[in-house]
């Protein structure tokens, strides 16, 4: 059997198609001017083999090649549009270098869980009665139930890694959750998040995703960046 003959497809209104792309269609994924020549003969061939009894409207001949050309038009605003947001998304991940190196507040619900124990930051709308911060591992289950302040604001709490029974857990990654309670048993809106150094910047989806230890953090969820003190080393 021939190779070649196999695939080369079928000739269309007499004009014999080669497919030199290897993509097996007419445009290869590539613009429409790379087979306007094509798309030209055809339409020749088109015009040679019409029926002479009923020929092909002039309209609707000039309508197909108006259709080819707005076709073209539409994939260079395509590739154009693309261009643009790979060009925002470089300006972006640029920009988020200078976060490197800086210790920072963000939203979020992830602990990493290193030699040292855990650090995570949540805030009160309104005074509780009770506030528990719960640790969870990747299945979901609550290792470590921690009592939290009671009073309105923002405020840091320690987890030495440990769960409720005094064994110490393996390094990695916990989830945490706040629940603050008033009086009457009713749920005060709460906000979580962690707080550490960005070690690394990436793009993921379109996002600029910063690093925080083992933590992925996306730059929208940046609440705040802390100044070091030059001398202790402490968060002002």
């Amino acid at each position: 059997m021939d190779t070649q003959a196999a695939q080369t497809p079928a000739p269309v209104n007499g004009v014999t198609y080669k497919d030199t792309s290897g993509s097996g269609s007419l445009t290869g994924g590539q613009s429409l001017n790379d087979t306007f020549d094509m798309f030209l003969k055809l339409l020749t061939t088109q015009l040679k083999n019409q029926d002479p009894l009923e020929p092909t409207d002039n309209t609707e001949f000039v309508n197909q090649l108006t259709q080819f050309t707005q076709t073209e038009a539409g994939l260079n605003t395509n590739k154009k549009l693309d261009s643009l947001i790979a060009l925002q998304s470089n300006t972006q991940l640029t920009s988020a270098l200078d976060y490197v190196g800086k210790e920072v507040k963000a939203d979020s619900i992830i602990l990493s869980l290193g030699d040292s124990g855990a650090d995570a930051i949540y805030g009160l709308t309104a005074n509780s009665a009770t506030t528990e911060i719960k640790i969870l591992d990747s299945t979901g289950k609550t290792v470590r139930t921690l009592q939290g302040q009671t009073s309105a604001g923002q405020h840091e709490i320690h987890w030495d890694g440990k769960d409720d029974n005094g064994n110490q857990m393996a390094n990695g990654i916990y989830a945490f959750s706040v629940v603050a309670k008033d009086s009457d048993e009713k749920i005060i809106q709460t906000a979580q998040g962690i707080q550490g150094t960005v070690t690394g910047v990436q793009m993921s989806n379109g996002s600029v995703i910063l690093n925080i230890g083992e933590i992925e953090a996306p730059l929208d969820s940046v609440q705040a960046v802390v100044q070091k003190n030059s001398i202790t080393g402490e968060s002002s």
